[in-house]
C-alpha cells in the first residue's frame, strides 16, 4: 500500500511537470497595436463618426469624412466650426470610433497621431486634445493634451505629432479623440492621418 501511495505521488508530480514544461514553450502572446488605414474608398472614413451626443461646450457643427485630394494622400477630414465658441477655453467636439470586439491595451503605451490645421482658418486661440478608451458605457483610460504644438508647414497646412500616453491594460471596445478648440474661432477643415495604436 505504501508503495502504491509513492507511486502515485511520482506519477502526479511527472504530470504537473510536464503540464508546466508545456505552457511554459508556448510563445508569448505580444499586442501589436492597431493601425488605421483610408486607403479603402468604399471604407469612408473608415469607421470614424462623430459623436454629437458627447461634445463638451461647443455650439458649432463637425463632419467627418474621408479627403484624398486636398493633402495628396487619403486622410480623415474633420470640418468643424468653432467660430462660436471664440470664450471658451476648453470647447470640445469629438470623434468616435467602435471596434468590432473589445481589444485589449495590455502592451500599448500611446494613441498617436498626424494633426494638421490650416492657421488661416483662425485669427485667435489654438487647440488642445484628448482621448478616452470605453468599455460599454464606463471610461476605463483617459489621457489630456493642455496645448497641440506644431513642428512643421506642409503647404498652407501646420503640422504636429500628437501623442496620448496610456496608463492601462484592460480592455475597450471605443474610443473618442476630443478636438479641443481653446478661446480659438477656427472654422475650417482638420486633416488627421497616420493614427495608431502602440
Amino acid at each position: 500500500m505504501k508503495i502504491l501511495r509513492v507511486f502515485v505521488i511520482v506519477l502526479v508530480t511527472v504530470a504537473f511537470v510536464l503540464s508546466c514544461t508545456s505552457k511554459g514553450s508556448t510563445e508569448t502572446v505580444v499586442n501589436e497595436g492597431f493601425k488605421w488605414s483610408l486607403e479603402d474608398a468604399e471604407a469612408g472614413a473608415g469607421g470614424w463618426t462623430t459623436a454629437p451626443d458627447e461634445f463638451w461646450d461647443f455650439k458649432g457643427t463637425m463632419n467627418v469624412s474621408r479627403d484624398a485630394t486636398t493633402m495628396g494622400k487619403p486622410m480623415l477630414r474633420v470640418d468643424v466650426d468653432f467660430s462660436r465658441d471664440a470664450g471658451s477655453w476648453w470647447s470640445e467636439p469629438k470623434l468616435r470610433y467602435d471596434f468590432e470586439e473589445p481589444i485589449s491595451l495590455a502592451g500599448l503605451s500611446r494613441l498617436a497621431f498626424d494633426f494638421y490645421y490650416n492657421p488661416n482658418n483662425a485669427s485667435t486661440g489654438f487647440f488642445k486634445g484628448k482621448f478616452i478608451g470605453f468599455l460599454g458605457t464606463r471610461s476605463i483610460v483617459e489621457a489630456e493634451l493642455d496645448g497641440i504644438r506644431a513642428i512643421e508647414e506642409v503647404g498652407d497646412y501646420m503640422k504636429a505629432n500628437v501623442v496620448f500616453r496610456i496608463r492601462s491594460t484592460r480592455e475597450i471596445d471605443s474610443l473618442r479623440i476630443g478636438i479641443v478648440g481653446a478661446v480659438t474661432n477656427y472654422n475650417g477643415p482638420i486633416f488627421i492621418d497616420n493614427i495608431r495604436l502602440e
